[in-house]
């Protein structure tokens, strides 16, 4: 193999999201430098100039859209003027790959969530959870705190992982880039929220649409691995919820069949209780313990495949 050909394997897109996972996972970004922290911040100043209360539905729809237009355009136009002008654009490339798989504080505010829980410290757990999550988490039961620890796992490896390298290899890094500042938004404008009910619309809308064929070949794979396990739960039909993703429940039902744990059901929004689908298995609280376990599965699945993807590049090499 001579060394041109080498450089153009080192540097092709598989290679590339296979150096971008492993040193997110290991060198992580510290979160108070990182862009998606400013981000969040813009976003929740800018709802508040431009959503105040007792505007119209249109208004609040119009406001919403243009908020997003606004952002994206802060966040994407200064990325794409880099990328393109760059000398060293395979690096900037990687680079915002890097930034969109963002996914260490949501781990590490579970971990430390897990932990408290595990010797008993539920203020605690529910004070990490609350970091994260725009749900309600004072009142959570010790099953709540599982249970709620457990999603948002989940949805970390839908949104801070598969989605990002899919769109990665689909549309390169703006692409990618674009997508998780999507789920940003809709964590920071959740339409759950009575404020952000028609302002966050927009965002909720990209989310179930950007989102759906993630969400569809992730709980085709969790499927897939259930196979050969016995005693599986049944599964439901799907019951769609307005005021939460369908795409994303829909992996939290394949997720939860996968570790046959339960998952879904109510939660509560600024005192209110919301109805959710509920996911039979067995009790979150109980299964907490392997949580970690399961986030490395499925990691090292998303590094398998890369690697397998990278050595069939170099076999079949044109």
């Amino acid at each position: 193999m001579n060394t041109e050909l080498l450089a153009q394997l080192l540097t092709s897109p598989i290679a590339l999201a296979l150096l971008a996972l492993l040193v997110e996972r290991w060198f992580p970004w510290p979160e108070q430098w990182h862009p998606f922290a400013v981000l969040r911040l813009m976003a929740s100043y800018m709802s508040g100039k431009v959503n105040p209360p007792g505007r119209s539905v249109s208004q609040q729809r119009l406001a919403g859209f243009l908020a997003w237009l606004t952002l994206s355009l802060l966040v994407l136009l200064p990325a794409a003027i880099v990328f393109a002008g760059a000398e060293l654009s395979l690096a900037i490339g990687w680079l915002i790959l890097l930034v969109s798989l963002r996914q260490q504080p949501v781990a590490h505010a579970v971990k430390l969530a897990d932990n408290h829980l595990q010797c008993g410290r539920k203020n605690a757990a529910r004070a990490w959870l609350s970091r994260i999550t725009w749900r309600d988490c004072d009142l959570l039961s010790k099953h709540g705190i599982a249970k709620t620890s457990l999603e948002l796992r989940a949805a970390s490896i839908l949104e801070h992982r598969f989605t990002p390298l899919l769109f990665w290899f689909v549309g390169g890094p703006l692409a990618a880039l674009g997508v998780r500042a999507i789920a940003e938004l809709t964590q920071v404008w959740p339409v759950a929220q009575a404020r952000y009910r028609q302002f966050g619309l927009t965002t909720h809308w990209l989310y179930t649409l950007t989102h759906f064929f993630p969400s569809f070949f992730l709980s085709l794979v969790a499927r897939l691995m259930t196979l050969f396990q016995p005693n599986k739960p049944k599964l439901q039909p799907l019951q769609r919820n307005l005021l939460f993703p369908t795409v994303l429940l829909s992996w939290l039902q394949s997720f939860s069949y996968c570790h046959r744990v339960t998952l879904g059901g109510p939660i509560q929004v600024e005192g209110i209780r919301l109805a959710r689908q509920r996911f039979d298995g067995r009790p979150a609280e109980l299964l907490l313990p392997r949580a970690r376990r399961w986030q490395r599965q499925w990691q090292f699945f998303f590094v398998s495949c890369l690697v397998i993807a990278f050595f069939a590049l170099f076999i079949y090499r044109p």
